[in-house]
This record gives C-alpha cells, sequence and structure tokens, in this order.
C-alpha cells in the first residue's frame, strides 16, 4: 500500500519543483502554470470521500488497483504532453484525471490497512502508514530536483515503475476485499464532490484573488452550503 499511496504524496510536490522548465518549454503563463498544480489537488479532495465509498461498494483491493491504473495512465499522458496551444489544456485535464486516481486510491489504501489488521494493532498500523507516508512527501522536491536535470517529463514518468511494483504486491497480498451490497447515492456523490471542489477552490485562490474578493468567499460560503 505504501508503494501506491507514496506516488500520491510525492506528486503533491515535485511538480512544483519542476514548474520553471515546464513553463520554459511549454511556454505556459504564470497562471496556467498555477492551475496545473491546483488541478491535481482540487480533484483529490472534489473526488476523496466517493473513492472511500466506492472502496466500500466494491471492495478496497480492487479500488486500489483501479485507482493506480488511473493515476499512472495520467501520469504517462502527463509526461507525454505535446508542445503547442493544446499544452496547457492537456496538462489541466490529465493533472485532474491523476487527482481523481488518488482520491480512488489513498482512502482504499486505508480501508485495506483497517481491513488487515487486527484492532488491538491497528493503531499502530495506521501510525506507521501515515507516518511513512507522510515522511514520502519530503522526497518529492529531493527527487524532482533530480529527474528534472534529466528532462521534467521525468517526474510523472517516474510514477510507472513505482506503480508496477505496487500493482504486483497488491494483486499477490492476500487482501480481504469486503463488499457492501448497498446502492450508491449519486446524488449525494455530486453534491460531495461539488462542496469539497468548490470550498477548496476558494481557499486555492484566495492568493490571487485576495481575500476581499467576492468570488473567494462565493466559493468558500457557497462549497459550505452544499456540503451542509
Amino acid at each position: 500500500m505504501l508503494f501506491a499511496v507514496s506516488m500520491t504524496f510525492i506528486d503533491q510536490t515535485i511538480v512544483s519543483i519542476a514548474a520553471p522548465d515546464i513553463v520554459n518549454e511549454l511556454g505556459l503563463s504564470a497562471s496556467g502554470m498555477q492551475w496545473v498544480v491546483n488541478a491535481y489537488l482540487l480533484s483529490l479532495a472534489a473526488f476523496f470521500a466517493l473513492g472511500g465509498r466506492l472502496a466500500d461498494l466494491f471492495g478496497p483491493r480492487r479500488v486500489v488497483i483501479i485507482g493506480t491504473l488511473v493515476f499512472v495512465i495520467s501520469s504517462v499522458l502527463c509526461g507525454c504532453v505535446p508542445k503547442g496551444d493544446f499544452a496547457q489544456t492537456w496538462l489541466i485535464i490529465f493533472r485532474v484525471t491523476q487527482g481523481l486516481g488518488a482520491a480512488l486510491l489513498f482512502p482504499a489504501a486505508l480501508a485495506v490497512v483497517v481491513a488487515v489488521f487486527p484492532v488491538e494493532r491497528r493503531g499502530r498500523a495506521l501510525a506507521l502508514f501515515f507516518g511513512l507516508s507522510g515522511a514520502l512527501t519530503a522526497i518529492g522536491p529531493l527527487l524532482g530536483g533530480w529527474l528534472t536535470s534529466w528532462t521534467w517529463r521525468a517526474i510523472f514518468w517516474v510514477n510507472v515503475p513505482v506503480a508496477v511494483v505496487a500493482l504486483v504486491l497488491t494483486m499477490m497480498a492476500r487482501i480481504p476485499d469486503r463488499r457492501r451490497a448497498e446502492p450508491l447515492d449519486g446524488v449525494g456523490a455530486v453534491l460531495i464532490a461539488a462542496g469539497m471542489g468548490l470550498s477548496v477552490l476558494g481557499f486555492q485562490q484566495a492568493a490571487s484573488w485576495g481575500w476581499d474578493s467576492a468570488a473567494t468567499w462565493a466559493c468558500i460560503a457557497g462549497g459550505l452550503a452544499v456540503l451542509v
């Protein structure tokens, strides 16, 4: 699970390191590059609750595999972005799908840890899980600097071998794949995604829009209202 989750944590910091090279090669605007960074976090926040619910309905092991595949395919496509006018749109789209993959993967991986360990060992297992996962975030700047010296596209392609190892270990592991025969609340899922997305968007854009901007508070208040 740590191999799979490590990709999502490292990706939160590694892209910022390569931002100058991406801007120089693809000719992105400063705001466009900011959206390349923000799109991932926005998508992750918006779909996180849905990922957890899908893990309940279809089994965490299956959702971990699906989330890993979505994440790594999106990573490859981010690294294959063509030069030209469509480059910025291309990157933002597949950064969004990367965030979706992470949103499926992370809560499902957490559910696997809870399912595998008995109650008396679960607290220690979760502490180890979050401790190591958080520590991996620090690798992002170091790894990003090293990979960018070769090509910035490698910051996305490096996820491929990590994902292969994660998929092999996940399929080899004897993970109980318990499912719940319950319907998915589609309306609730859409409302949660919209509410989380709007709220996070407001906080993300506050730096550029300003805290005195009506748009900032409309997003934050509107997102909270939708969640309620």
